[in-house]
């Protein structure tokens, strides 16, 4: 099949993914300014803040690239395997970070990404965008996953496994990007936290 129809086929999936209650349009501006004002309650300066939200930058794009490992093995193998394996899976991820020097091995790579802007309020600015767009793709993802594996949908999902694992994780995050992107204008990036 064609690159086209796996595009129509991705983008069908995570419009059934944002039609779920949790992916309201109104209530996610919300969601994350709360996750951002507990990381800025938790922190006691703006370095901190910074430090603190490039530390889950870096664990939300570990977290993404190991749903990322699962999706293509599962496409490589051409099998659709149960979804507690792929959510046990992905609830070890934070002891395997835990128990490794993932931080400290990754933080570095994303520091500029996070850091960016010549003022400190620019740096804020620019790191809490980059939060909201990592984690949007990262839950994304995770629920195109869950929606792929989904015994319900096995008819449908199937045709995914006619593709190189390659072909269909770049189509899908393609789309995650272009969904976050939307969704974080649509609010405007107006994600102000109280201090």
């Amino acid at each position: 099949m064609s690159k086209e129809i796996l595009s129509k086929q991705t983008a069908g999936v995570l419009s059934a993914v944002m039609n779920q209650p949790h992916w309201k349009k109104e209530e996610l501006p919300q969601r994350l300014t709360q996750v951002l004002s507990e990381i800025k309650q938790g922190a006691n300066s703006q370095e901190a803040y910074l430090e603190t939200i490039l530390k889950n930058v870096t664990f939300l794009i570990g977290n993404t690239n190991r749903a990322i490992a699962f999706l293509k093995h599962c496409i490589d193998e051409e099998k659709l395997v149960p979804q507690e394996t792929f959510h046990t899976l992905m609830l070890d991820v934070p002891r395997q970070v835990n128990e490794s020097n993932f931080f400290a091995e990754n933080m570095p790579r994303f520091k500029d990404m996070v850091y960016k802007g010549s003022s400190e309020e620019e740096q804020v600015a620019n790191a809490e965008f980059v939060y909201c767009n990592v984690r949007l793709v990262n839950d994304l993802l995770i629920d195109f996953i869950g929606t792929f594996l989904q015994p319900n949908n096995k008819d449908f999902m199937i045709h995914f496994l006619e593709y190189a694992s390659d072909v269909v994780v770049d189509t899908v995050m393609h789309h995650c990007q272009n969904i976050s992107n939307l969704i974080l204008k649509e609010v405007n990036q107006n994600i102000k936290i109280e201090k």
